[in-house]
């Protein structure tokens, strides 16, 4: 253990948990000293064997024993019973990735800490990309996340959890273009070239939205619709086929199961039949 690092531990090694630690360590930076529960065994020992500042511990009460700052990088189903059994310290500092958990919920949980960050990280921080989302923005917990991302801090707990609906995207993202490889592929053209077109054109396209942020989506749509071109005849049929209104509709409904105030099982009426089953 290096004299003058923070002690950070992780309740919860999955693939956010490992990205996060990745991106953390990336280059043989030595951001803090890690303590990895010994859960999932095969990603705790696959992260201690590439970085020296990772150690992995006898059980969760471990990783809570040995750290300063501790990660909850767990889902919110088995959150509760996670949690209930483990002892903190009041001076320890929380940083909760659980999704659907605000910090009034996380109080009985952790206490007597009273220091409770809430961060959304993306898998993508492993490779430094992307974007992720802290609140409050302590400092020090900033500090070890900065770089890994674009890092946003936000000063209102309600700012966040509308941040963590928008990542609810990311399958759909990867929907959409597994939609538009398979017409193409039903043209006759392989799957070895498809994918790569297809992943080509999109990230080309994420770059210029990163790029040119400032001057609005609407904006960047326009340009790349010329007045009676192919854009614009794709994106004015599906607006009035509804698409746009259906993602609002979408984000509604994950925002609302973020904040506990829908679940697993609510579903858009749209996607509901006469009898109010869900549509299979």
């Amino acid at each position: 253990m290096s004299v003058g690092l923070p002690r950070v531990g992780i309740v919860g090694v999955g693939t956010i948990a490992e990205a996060l630690v990745t991106g953390m360590c990336a280059g043989g930076e030595r951001r803090a000293d890690f303590l990895l529960s010994p859960r999932n065994t095969e990603v705790a020992h696959r992260l201690a064997g590439r970085h020296r500042s990772i150690a992995i511990a006898a059980d969760n009460q471990g990783v809570v024993d040995g750290s300063d700052i501790v990660f909850l990088a767990i889902r919110p189903q088995v959150a509760r019973q996670v949690l209930s059994p483990l002892i903190f310290r009041a001076e320890q500092r929380i940083v909760s990735l659980v999704a659907t958990f605000d910090v009034e919920r996380l109080k009985p949980l952790v206490a007597p800490a009273t220091t409770i960050a809430r961060a959304v990280p993306l898998p993508p921080v492993a490779d430094r990309l992307g974007a992720l989302t802290l609140y409050p923005p302590l400092p020090e917990i900033a500090a070890l996340l900065d770089g890994l991302g674009r890092l946003v801090l936000l000063d209102r707990e309600a700012d966040i959890d509308a941040c963590l609906a928008v990542t609810a995207l990311m399958g759909s993202y990867f929907g959409l273009l597994d939609s538009v490889s398979d017409w193409l592929s039903s043209r006759g053209l392989g799957d070895d070239r498809v994918r790569p077109y297809v992943g080509a054109i999109f990230n080309a396209l994420g770059a210029t939205a990163q790029a040119r942020a400032a001057d609005g989506f609407d904006r960047l749509a326009i340009e790349h619709s010329t007045p009676g071109g192919l854009n614009e005849q794709a994106w004015r049929e599906l607006k009035s086929a509804g698409w746009t209104g259906l993602v609002r509709e979408t984000l509604d409904l994950i925002h609302d199961r973020v904040r506990g105030q829908a679940t697993l099982d609510d579903t858009l009426p749209s996607n509901r039949n006469q009898n109010g089953d869900r549509r299979g």
